[in-house]
């Protein structure tokens, strides 16, 4: 059978003809033609993200960054924000109070690492036990000096405390005056960073450091059915039933810790219901007890 052959179109004839799409492969400029893994941030967050997770897994590095890679990759970002290295932000950026601190010679060494800082100068008065630190940024016209005497540190109530201000006074001394001068004169190279010197001495937010004895509750009639045997027919109470009443109050006039670890155990014959109120006095009075060794500077092996 002879094929048909196809009638070619007229000139001027529309044509239609049946074909598969076919994708279409545009190519982007060069400068477009960047792909989410050659991206320059995506890479950099990557990277920041692995080398964060094999810190945590070092016992070289601080504890507070030890086993947790998202605090390590915080820190190494912060570091990158004010020139740091990742190495070098692990060591030099604490977590004080739940906030990234930089300690003091990280605080110095970003600083003069910048074409903002022109000098930097540090000095002490033992006459007037005075630290003084000094800088003068590029663009500024006169230098700013801060300074911190033992006086201001006794109107804070800074002396006593155990630690590096009992040990190393004069270092810290030289912190404070650092930390104030550094961060009025560069804010903007710190990035909001504090220091750690400094932050340490803070109360953290919400902690009770001084108890005071609640007044004693409003006396409330109890119905004669619910008193217990001996008093619902007229007689005395037990004088040694303990209740919840003395427990606290025995906590409220404790001096001493171990004063108020007796008391403690005698809230075991307590109802739960009680015990667990019992607990929260408990810790608020240790609380008051240990602030008070802190400001008379009671070292840990008396503090009983």
């Amino acid at each position: 059978m002879a094929t048909k052959k196809k009638k070619a179109p007229a000139k001027g004839d529309m044509h239609f003809v049946d074909i598969e799409p076919q994708p279409q492969i545009v190519e982007a400029p060069d400068d477009m033609a960047i792909t989410l893994a050659q991206d320059p941030v995506f890479r950099k967050f990557e990277i920041a993200k692995r080398i964060a997770h094999t810190l945590s897994q070092s016992t070289l590095v601080p504890p507070d960054y030890q086993g947790d890679p998202n605090n390590c990759f915080v820190a190494i970002n912060m570091g990158a924000e004010v020139g740091l290295e990742p190495f070098q932000a692990i060591q030099s950026i604490a977590v004080i109070n739940g906030r990234p601190c930089l300690y003091g010679d990280g605080l110095i060494a970003v600083v003069r690492a910048s074409d903002l800082c022109m000098w930097i100068t540090e000095g002490y008065d033992e006459e007037t036990q005075t630290a003084t630190c000094a800088t003068h940024r590029k663009g500024d016209p006169q230098a700013i000096v801060r300074t911190f005497s033992m006086d201001d540190a006794k109107k804070a109530q800074l002396l006593n405390k155990q630690g590096p201000w009992k040990n190393y006074p004069l270092r810290m001394l030289q912190m404070r005056a650092r930390a104030w001068c550094l961060r009025d004169a560069y804010p903007d190279l710190l990035k909001g960073l504090r220091v750690v010197e400094e932050v340490q001495d803070y109360e953290p937010e919400g902690v009770i450091t001084e108890y005071e004895l609640p007044s004693a509750p409003a006396q409330v009639k109890v119905p004669t059915e619910a008193l217990p045997e001996n008093q619902a027919e007229g007689g005395d109470p037990d004088p040694n039933e303990m209740t919840l009443a003395k427990v606290e109050r025995a906590m409220h006039d404790s001096k001493t810790l171990e004063a108020l670890l007796k008391a403690a155990n005698d809230a075991k014959e307590l109802p739960e219901m009680d015990q667990k109120t019992a607990r929260v006095t408990y810790a608020k009075v240790r609380k008051a007890i240990l602030d008070r060794y802190e400001r008379e500077g009671v070292a840990q092996s008396e503090r009983v």
